[in-house]
């Protein structure tokens, strides 16, 4: 029966990983380039998806729920929104294997934010790990001095830190529903977009795009990553979800001829490098 549970549980999780693997691709075909326009739109079909998942897990109590959501899923709405922008913006500005190999460090940060704020100890192949991964960052940003994408990495960079602080808000905090937290950090994406695009109205081919967005590449992943939690340990999610940083880059390069420079792969290999050790050492420790 556990075998089972654990099979459903990487299972779904995969197939999450697997659709979030074009979110890349999914942004760079955009017509427009307007940031906010792809957001406003991307975060409304995402609030849409969300919100039909509460209301079968919360059904009459739905409204009630979202009213009596507390101050912690505020804050961990306010970390979502600038993961959120941060993912859009950095793809629109680099490659899309620098923000999948600089996103996989999310599992780096939220060992050093347990380190600091849960006082989590660190060993020392723990602390061997942050520093191959960290080797890995600077040789990605090094090599943004000389293409000029440094301003799409710096934003990248704000992704894992930002779902890192939001995973330790988690761990505090476990009563607090997370997807709460998605719709309001949503809430806040769409009403900032609104002020910050003068137009925010989209071609037919980007509405498509952005249902697939919200609903395909952002939403459903969202949620089955919430379900898998439930079955299998943080650390085979984590494990998992590298798939990301092979699968998204390879998207990108099979249907827009997106190609980063050597530098970045090698430095990408350091990354995984460091955070495959850390996660092994995660569910070796846990068996």
């Amino acid at each position: 029966m556990k075998r089972n549970k654990n099979f459903f549980g990487i299972l779904i999780i995969f197939l999450g990983v697997f659709l979030v693997s074009f979110g890349g691709l999914t942004v760079k075909s955009f017509e427009t380039e307007n940031p906010w326009q792809i957001l406003f739109w991307r975060q409304f079909f995402f609030s849409i998806t969300i919100f039909i998942f509460l209301l079968t897990k919360y059904k009459r109590d739905i409204f009630k729920v979202l009213i009596k959501s507390s101050f912690v899923s505020l804050i961990m709405g306010c970390g979502l929104f600038f993961g959120f922008v941060g993912f859009v913006y950095s793809m629109l500005n680099t490659s899309v294997a620098n923000v999948n190999f600089i996103n996989t460090t999310q599992v780096i940060f939220l060992t050093i934010f347990s380190f600091i704020f849960l006082k989590e100890k660190i060993n020392l192949i723990t602390l061997i790990s942050i520093i191959i991964a960290f080797i890995g960052i600077v040789i990605i940003f090094l090599n943004s001095l000389y293409v000029g994408d440094l301003k799409g990495n710096v934003i990248a960079l704000a992704i894992p830190l930002c779902f890192a602080g939001v995973v330790i808000f988690v761990k505090k905090f476990p009563n607090c529903d997370l997807t709460l937290s998605g719709i309001i950090g949503s809430f806040f994406v769409m009403i900032y977009a609104l002020f910050a695009s003068e137009y925010i109205f989209i071609s037919k081919h980007d509405f498509l795009l952005s249902i697939v967005a919200g609903v395909f590449q952002t939403g459903l992943p969202f949620i089955f990553l919430i379900i898998a939690s439930k079955y299998i340990s943080s650390s085979i999610i984590g494990l998992v979800m590298l798939l990301e940083a092979l699968l998204g880059p390879a998207w990108a390069f099979i249907f827009i001829d997106d190609i980063p420079s050597i530098n970045v792969f090698i430095g990408g290999s350091f990354i995984l490098v460091g955070v495959t050790l850390k996660l092994y050492m995660s569910i070796y420790k846990n068996n």
